[in-house]
């Protein structure tokens, strides 16, 4: 089995409900929109880890989940967190060797949480799989939380032994929100963080006003659209938008053949 395909079971595993969903599903139902998915291109193409977070369960933070991590470079691998001996013996072998090396894998938690089921971590685990970002590691995961100091009290606490350090080092938090009508569930990305370098803390880009169903940008630097300032950040953010915008525009929502077109994009 080669590698992409590899990648590409790794990430349908986390599908709980039949065909796995893409990011223009996702684009298409309103849950986030071309400029947030542009965005988190651009981080994952830079390095990004990332943490989906909703408190109520069918919110939409593992499809979520599972849509970012087809935005992973090519040749970057994914490995499932399928017993906590993972995380140990990849701190074991990672531990500040090869930071080149390190860069090739995402460490994928299914869950953040307590519960005996395959790829969840939880206590001391949970710490060493965060410290992964210190050796250089991507890591991916999701959490039942609402709000950043939530997510901030789990995690930084004794019972898990996430650093503030490491907690800092989580590039990109995206939060759910879960909407019930006799229309049927309405599922949005309310919130959308990044950490901001060298503060420990992580600054608002984009949240969802319920009113106007619709997202704004909350951070003036993300210069995405026309009013782009000419610096290599805005070009970047310019191409993951267009790149972003053809997918849309294609009609097609195939999970794979939105891979496909990443692994396109990137070369």
């Amino acid at each position: 089995m080669n590698l992409e395909e590899h990648n590409l079971r790794e990430i349908e595993g986390l599908s709980q409900r039949g065909r796995t969903l893409s990011i223009v599903d996702l684009i298409n139902a309103n849950t986030l929109n071309v400029d947030m998915a542009a965005y988190s291109l651009y981080a994952i193409a830079n390095g990004a880890s990332f943490l989906t977070a909703a408190r109520p369960g069918n919110a939409g933070k593992t499809t979520l989940l599972a849509c970012l991590l087809t935005f992973l470079p090519p040749g970057v691998q994914i490995v499932t967190t399928s017993d906590p001996s993972v995380v140990t013996e990849a701190r074991r072998i990672m531990g500040g060797r090869d930071s080149r090396r390190a860069a090739k894998f995402c460490f994928l938690c299914h869950e953040i949480g307590s519960g005996h089921w395959y790829g969840y971590l939880w206590g001391r685990y949970v710490g060493q799989f965060l410290h992964l970002m210190s050796d250089g590691c991507r890591i991916a995961s999701c959490i039942h939380a609402d709000t950043l100091p939530e997510v901030r009290e789990i995690l930084v606490s004794r019972e898990l032994g996430v650093s503030e350090e490491d907690f800092a080092r989580l590039d990109l938090m995206l939060f759910m929100n879960l909407e019930r009508s006799l229309m049927g569930y309405r599922r949005r990305v309310s919130t959308f963080y990044e950490s901001s370098d060298g503060t420990g803390e992580h600054n608002l880009l984009f949240a969802w006003d319920p009113g106007s169903d619709s997202f704004h940008e909350h951070d003036d630097s993300l210069l995405l659209g026309e009013t782009a300032q000419p610096n290599r950040k805005s070009a970047e953010l310019e191409r993951c938008r267009r790149f972003v915008e053809s997918l849309t525009e294609s009609g097609n929502t195939d999970f794979r053949w939105v891979r496909r077109q990443v692994v396109d994009f990137y070369s």
